[in-house]
């Protein structure tokens, strides 16, 4: 399965892990949830971040925030606990945005006009990372908000051209291109080739590394060397991910792993991570010995230190771009299937629920993930659910 193209299904597999679910999953009933709901959630406009939601997240070094990809809402309360946690100490957003990309995403929302005229596209954040540049444009420079992307380079956006133009519009900001110039020249554009290709030119940079440094600097080589290493992974990944479809999970996930520890140990601020919700579950998945990142980050990073919360958001109803049509809606939920509950609370607001009751990790409580009803114990997965009442599938997706 293609996650990132496929966000219908994203978080049907994510509770697999704490489930008793079957064929007819059940819950405590809505006379015992509802005021557990009403006591604990917090009810706000989406884009504008209430105080006591801020405090709830501020005392940790990472926020992860589990999403539903492609949707408009979510990505506009993104902005909102960039702009609003900044006050807090965060500094940092790290997303499932391929790692190709991360020098460009970095140079755009620090205006430093690498490449005239480039805006990012959808896939590459859209209007997210445009309202951090924005939102950067107010702040001293040594207070601005850094966005990295921490994904494999997974998908081809066109063809492997992708990858050739990022490292290609790199190489232009160098004194010399060295081996990227010949890497450059020679064919990438078939799987058959990629893997010999990027192998060489890692090979290339090794041997040539002391001479590179003197000429590009510490940090431009390392910058390529770390572009170059994920694109070579990347590279195995794309080639056997349906023969091989758990192998290539681990192996991205490996990745990802590593650059958020590195990213996250770069600085001293606090991060936040936006990622897919399957990603986010801080339980690994029942009949696999897949480790997730929020596993990895909840109970082994020693980056992290355990000095992390972990958010997952979904949305009461989906609808398309243009909102003619209804693509998810829970009303058709049973009464007691707690994000009903809680949109039935609060209908025209985005809520915040704790996941701290008892009910949420000792019982299977009934939730719905985009038409499908599980019965989960949701506080082994994630420590808070978020609902916004409305969302919008963006254009394309």
């Amino acid at each position: 399965m293609n996650t990132r193209h496929a966000p219908s299904v994203l978080l049907v597999c994510i509770v697999c892990c704490t489930l008793a679910c079957g064929s007819n999953p059940t819950g405590p009933p809505e006379s015992v949830l509802a005021p557990v709901v009403a006591r604990d959630g917090i009810p706000f406009n989406g884009q504008a971040i209430p105080e006591g939601v801020l405090d709830r997240l501020s005392p940790y070094r990472v926020v992860m925030v589990g999403e539903t990809h492609h949707l408009t809402e979510h990505r506009e309360m993104m902005a909102a606990l960039v702009r609003d946690l900044h006050a807090r100490g965060f500094r940092q957003l790290m997303m499932e945005l391929p790692h190709m990309a991360d020098w460009l995403l970095m140079d755009y929302v620090l205006d430093g006009g690498a490449v005239p005229g480039w805006e990012p596209p959808l896939v590459l954040g859209g209007k997210l990372i445009t309202a951090v540049r924005d939102f950067n444009r107010s702040l001293p420079e040594t207070d601005r908000v850094l966005v990295r992307g921490i994904d494999v380079n997974l998908d081809d956006y066109g063809g492997a051209e992708s990858f050739l133009d990022l490292i290609g519009w790199y190489s232009e900001q160098l004194p010399d291109p060295g081996p990227i110039e010949t890497f450059l020249a020679a064919p990438y554009a078939t799987p058959a080739n990629q893997a010999a290709a990027i192998g060489q030119l890692q090979d290339d940079l090794q041997s040539q590394r002391a001479d590179l440094v003197a000429t590009w600097g510490e940090q431009a080589f390392e910058t390529v060397a770390e572009m170059v290493e994920v694109e070579r992974t990347s590279v195995t990944i794309r080639a056997d991910r349906d023969a091989h479809y758990n192998a290539t999970v681990r192996e991205r996930e490996r990745i990802i792993k590593e650059l958020c520890d590195t990213r996250i140990e770069e600085t001293p601020h606090g991060t936040l991570i936006n990622i897919g919700g399957n990603h986010a579950q801080k339980t690994r998945m029942k009949g696999t010995e897949l480790e997730w990142l929020g596993d990895y980050l909840v109970h082994r990073s020693p980056v992290v230190n355990g000095s992390i919360i972990v958010l997952v958001v979904t949305a009461a109803r989906i609808v398309s771009p243009d909102g003619g049509t209804t693509l998810y809606d829970l009303g058709a939920s049973p009464p007691n299937e707690l994000f009903r509950l809680m949109n039935e609370t609060w209908p025209s607001h985005t809520v915040f629920l704790p996941l701290g009751d008892p009910i949420f990790s000792e019982q299977g409580v009934l939730v719905n993930f985009e038409s499908e009803l599980y019965s989960s114990a949701l506080k082994r997965v994630y420590d808070v659910a978020v609902l916004l009442p409305l969302a919008h599938r963006d254009p394309g997706m």
